[in-house]
């Protein structure tokens, strides 16, 4: 089905130009590729055809890249088409669970006081202007558009979820994302203001050991991160090299002020969720600075979704 065609680079900048001119109309832009996937390829497309089957293959490996290339976005696990609703939470860890039954006594009722969280996904965006010429140069444009822009918007979302502090364009703050840091559902620990390598890994462990999680991933700001390899010891070396038992995938960032130097979290426990396919791209001409404006954006909200399931560190003034 055209499988040499898909593999070129033209196919690339060929399905990025259509994507920018049909400006989100899907059916539009759907029926055009088709055309072109047949025109090029000397085989004729039906209009029935699924558009995952012909995708071209290296733009499937750029939007894979700049997934994976985010160090903290990639260790979620986003919803895709999700709706605006609520989630409903119990936001106290039944220690109760299920009873059994004796025959003729009177079965125990325990209450749930639930909470509501809004999930609306809003728009995260980044919105650039590309001189003309340089729109019209195809590799050019395939490379940012597929790579570098969404990057932008990806280390927003990450920001988003670990410590919030997004603004809006008028400064007012980004609320679709709750973040973990200050997170009632989160726990709070802390650390002393001069805290060192060795009190950074009893807390560490402290933490890990309390939390209710499988498989916990352990978000670590960057001096922090150098503070624990300092310890050279085997527990930190473990802890390194994935090689743990109690558990926990390190992940340096230096999106989690010192203030907050790690956050503990069971990812899964964590929704993320988008509007529609994830991160989209749209064009228009500009014709008074004969430029092109081009927006990456995505519609995206999140939450924690239960309690016991993430912990924070803050440093003591």
């Amino acid at each position: 089905m055209g499988i040499e065609f898909l593999s070129t680079s033209k196919a690339v900048e060929l399905y990025a130009k259509l994507a920018l001119e049909t400006q989100g109309n899907t059916e539009t832009f759907s029926r055009k590729w088709k055309d072109i996937v047949s025109e090029r390829s000397e085989q004729a497309i039906t209009q029935d055809v699924n558009e995952d089957d012909i995708l071209p293959k290296k733009i499937i490996g750029a939007i894979e890249d700049t997934l994976r290339t985010d160090r903290v976005f990639s260790q979620f696990s986003p919803v895709f088409n999700i709706e605006p609703g609520s989630l409903i939470i119990d936001p106290n860890e039944n220690a109760d669970g299920a009873w059994g039954h004796t025959i003729n006594v009177e079965k125990k009722v325990q209450t749930l006081a639930l909470e509501s969280r809004d999930i609306f996904p809003k728009a995260i965006y980044k919105l650039q202007r590309l001189d003309h010429m340089t729109y019209l140069k195809g590799g050019a444009l395939v490379s940012y558009v597929l790579e570098e822009l969404p990057k932008y918007v990806l280390q927003r979302i990450s920001q988003a979820i670990l410590v919030g502090g997004v603004k809006n364009e008028d400064s007012t703050a980004f609320t679709a994302i709750r973040p973990i840091i200050g997170d009632t559902l989160a726990t709070k620990t802390t650390l002393a203001k001069n805290y060192d390598g060795q009190a950074l890994k009893e807390r560490l462990i402290t933490d890990i050991a309390s939390l209710d999680a499988d498989n916990p991933t352990v978000f670590i700001s960057p001096n922090a991160w150098a503070k624990l390899a300092l310890t050279g010891d085997a527990w930190s070396v473990a802890m390194f090299t994935g090689n743990l038992d109690l558990g926990g995938k390190l992940v340096r960032t230096n999106r989690l002020p010192e203030k907050n130097p790690i956050v503990i979290v069971d990812t899964d426990s964590y929704l993320i969720g988008f509007s529609g396919s994830g991160i989209e791209t749209l064009s228009s001409f500009v014709i008074n600075t004969n430029s092109q404006v081009i927006e990456s954006r995505a519609y995206v909200a999140g939450s924690l979704k239960a309690p016991n399931k993430a912990i924070y560190a803050e440093v003591l003034a």
